[in-house]
């Protein structure tokens, strides 16, 4: 479902609950053998975020984020992973990039810290 923002905006009833329809919806298409992937807009390119604006991130069992981030100049992006609800994760932020031959991801970004902040800074070396 691309965009929970437009999927709620589609539910006629202005007392539909987002989270209802959306739990049912998803619940229905996993008992049909249906992998569902939802995606959220969020609305600021930097600075703090949350995983979910509509509160639906409990229905996932994993959650992926794609950040914007500056490095020496250059828009790059960035991803990670914020929950695996089932087994453990790596918890290396590392670059991506979607270009001409797909998805490519790319080495952690360990020289960065603040990343989730919106304002990398480089780590100081020891």
């Amino acid at each position: 479902i691309d965009g929970t923002a437009g999927y709620q905006l589609s539910l006629t009833d202005e007392r539909s609950d987002i989270r209802r329809e959306l739990h049912a919806l998803a619940r229905y298409l996993k008992n049909m053998g249906v992998t569902v992937v939802l995606t959220e807009e969020v609305q600021q390119v930097t600075g703090a975020f949350h995983a979910s604006d509509n509160h639906v991130s409990y229905l996932a069992d994993n959650i992926l984020f794609i950040r914007y981030i500056e490095v020496r100049g250059e828009i790059r992006k960035a991803v990670g992973v914020l929950k695996k609800r089932f087994g453990g994760f790596e918890p290396t932020l590392r670059s991506f990039e979607i270009g001409r031959d797909g998805i490519t991801v790319g080495e952690p970004l360990d020289e960065l810290r603040g990343i989730l902040t919106g304002t990398p800074t480089w780590n100081e070396a020891e």
